[in-house]
């Protein structure tokens, strides 16, 4: 039996004012983490919240009734419906 294929590790490089040094490892110190912890975890953080943000829906049980109902309408046209899905797939793939 084979071991999964391990992703290899990248790194990222930057430059940053030594107070703005200074002040992450402070918080990360608070934290209880060492700095490259801290600061992947609160990348990590955020970019989920900004993807949640950009790609999730959350509907009201209003919304979401009215939305079913007009799944329910197969035989309707619904340009604006189509439009909305080709504005959608040309942001997601660019």
């Amino acid at each position: 039996m084979s071991l999964p294929a391990m992703e290899k590790d990248e790194r990222i490089d930057i430059r940053l004012p030594a107070s703005l040094k200074q002040q992450l490892g402070r918080a990360a110190m608070y934290a209880g983490m060492p700095l490259s912890a801290f600061l992947l975890s609160a990348a990590s953080d955020r970019a989920r919240q900004l993807i949640h943000q950009q790609e999730e829906v959350t509907l009201t049980p209003e919304d979401w009734a009215a939305f079913l109902r007009g799944l329910d309408e197969t035989g309707k046209d619904r340009p604006r419906l189509k439009e909305a899905a080709r504005a959608y797939a040309k942001r997601v793939n660019g």
